[in-house]
């Protein structure tokens, strides 16, 4: 492991305010995107301050948090409404953008409309799709499909029938059937974080499918049912095959973002024959999946509780008792990394405090083993170098024409 060393932003909200958040909005990075404005979250935390003196981020309740963020977020989005109504479309749509990174901060760091408990952070999750669509509506070059795929599964608990949320982008002008780049998103940033991405892959001429992964945003089921896995991913590379007019089925990769990236491996392992590859980024693989390493991570480079949003999206909501449960989630343990399975191309920053950098040194000594790109003293996901890396990669390999 790296310094462990606990990072001071932990200790309040003050604290988590100026020494995370206001660092992120002057790099328009995660958990914000370019479209943030400082100011929007400095009024903000200025109450939370007040309302929470010397309380740490973690001992705020979930509605508590959320309804911090609200009013502004409602604000925002009432004037992005405006400028729309009044013919102003580009600036419309930064607008919503805006007002989308409030109601993410909303519900940050987890929500998943199954099983979340907070009334207030599944408004917000609700609120960042709609603004995130009206964006896309009004502002963007690329043609956007949501689609709910029918899938059942007798293992899993609840209703028999569920449905799998599937998001499709492509180049607003093509003649030929794209190539495929399924994007699954992470632990807590899902398909409106996603809008860097989707613009630079359709640009590339590539059509891009994003969907969340398991016990997050819309998903139908949480990952704590590993059996279902297979045909979960099928469905949705059937569906791809079924939309043969714009999409081509013989040339889909899978990008897995930051906890995606486990779902990512799985595809690789349990698609290997329908897929070209899957870029792991920023891996949990094995390592992750241990009381040790989630609680020596839990006051790093993770700004809230790792454990517990973690664990929520494998379906316990006691981080004890997901600790107790955690290590049958391990890839290696579950027999998944001794299976073959499509090329695997890790990138993460050999920095990496949220998951360990050997759960990627992992896949090179089991089954087909990986390829790695790793960027010296950089954090999770190899941030910001490796966004650069990337869309190189994808301009270069994503078609398999080439």
């Amino acid at each position: 492991m790296n310094d462990t060393s606990p990072f001071p932003y932990h200790e309040s909200v003050q604290a988590w305010y100026d020494l995370f958040l206001k660092v992120a909005l002057e790099r328009k990075a995660w958990p914000v995107d370019e479209y943030a404005v400082a100011e929007d979250f400095g009024e903000i935390f200025v109450r939370m301050a007040a309302q929470f003196p010397n309380t740490a981020p973690n001992e705020i309740g979930e509605d508590d948090w959320a309804e911090s963020f609200l009013p502004k977020a409602e604000e925002l989005y009432s004037a992005a409404e405006e400028l729309n109504a009044k013919g102003q479309a580009q600036e419309a749509a930064s607008a919503y953008m805006r007002s989308a990174n409030v109601y993410r901060l909303a519900y940050f760091p987890w929500v998943h409309m199954a099983t979340s408990r907070s009334d207030a952070k599944r408004y917000a999750w609700q609120m960042d799709k709609v603004a995130f669509e009206r964006a896309i509506d009004v502002g963007q070059t690329f043609t956007s499909e949501l689609h709910w795929l029918p899938w059942q599964s007798s293992e899993s608990k609840g209703p028999g029938r569920m449905f799998i949320p599937i998001f499709a982008y492509l180049p607003a002008a093509f003649e030929t059937p794209r190539a495929v780049v399924l994007i699954i998103t992470g632990l807590d940033h899902y398909h409106t974080y996603m809008l860097e991405q989707i613009t630079k892959l359709t640009s590339y001429g590539l059509a891009v499918v994003v969907t969340p992964m398991p016990g997050t945003a819309d998903s139908p089921i949480t990952g704590n049912i590993p059996s279902v896995d297979k045909t979960y991913w099928t469905t949705i590379l059937d569906w791809i095959e079924s939309h043969h007019e714009g999409l081509d089925a013989g040339c889909v990769s899978v990008w897995g973002i930051s906890t995606g990236s486990y779902w990512a491996i799985k595809a690789s392992r349990f698609l290997g024959d329908r897929i070209r590859r899957a870029v792991s980024q920023g891996t949990a693989s094995h390592y992750t999946f241990s009381r040790t390493w989630l609680e020596a991570a839990e006051k790093l480079a993770y700004p809230l509780s790792l454990q517990t949003a973690l664990g929520r999206s494998f379906g316990f909501y006691d981080p004890e008792d997901f600790k107790s449960n955690v290590q049958q989630y391990s890839l290696l343990d579950q027999g998944l990394l001794d299976m073959n399975g499509a090329l695997v191309v890790g990138v993460n920053g050999e920095g990496d405090t949220i998951f360990p950098i050997d759960d990627q040194r992992i896949l090179l000594e089991h089954g087909p083993g990986a390829l790695l790109r790793w960027f010296p003293h950089m954090g999770h996901n190899g941030e910001p170098l490796s966004s650069a890396w990337l869309y190189q990669f994808w301009q270069d390999h994503g078609a398999c024409n080439k």
